[in-house]
């Protein structure tokens, strides 16, 4: 896990309480993942912020205006570090809102797309065993997968994909020394 700053860490986490009662979480973790993937990707946007013949106050412009189509509550989060002296903890304030999303989601790989209701009847039998609650799931379709879901979050790993369990099937056999 990445290591943030206290301060940060408690004002993502106020952020994610709220735009999860608000019923935003998803828009705002978009915004935030394209935001991240902007400034960590695009190596004409990070030049330019270290160029030093474009001053300060052209800078926050900057990005300030590349916050300006995201949503008010996204803006609100981000207003703290468009300034010059907390400009240098804007990625690590998105980092930590995606660290506490990531903590609070359920992944369920599998090779055709789930109905809400398999979705959600997945969720509560993986919660119930984990004793953790999650605040959003994610179907992701690999056909790879064949048959079954693999249930992924931060913490836990549980394949329950026919592939896995061909896999422990063929070790048992190979354990017992027979030869097919």
């Amino acid at each position: 896990m990445v290591k943030f700053h206290k301060e940060l860490v408690k004002a993502a986490s106020h952020f994610y309480g709220q735009v999860k009662y608000d019923g935003t979480l998803n828009i705002v973790t978009q915004e935030l993942q394209e935001v991240l993937e902007g400034i960590q990707n695009t190596a004409r946007f990070r030049q330019l912020m270290h160029l030093e013949q474009v001053s300060v106050d052209e800078k926050m412009s900057i990005l300030s205006e590349a916050v300006s189509s995201l949503s008010q509550s996204t803006q609100d989060y981000l207003r703290p570090y468009l300034h010059p002296d907390e400009s240098s903890y804007l990625i690590e304030a998105v980092e930590a809102f995606l660290d506490i999303y990531s903590a609070n989601r359920l992944e369920m790989i599998s090779a055709i797309p789930l109905t809400e209701e398999q979705i959600e009847r997945i969720a509560q039998a993986f919660q119930k065993k984990t004793k953790k609650e999650y605040d959003s799931y994610v179907n992701t379709v690999d056909p790879t997968v064949i048959g079954g879901v693999k249930l992924k979050t931060k913490e836990y790993l549980l394949d329950g994909t026919l592939l896995y369990k061909l896999e422990q099937f063929k070790k048992k056999i190979c354990q017992t020394g027979l030869k097919g």
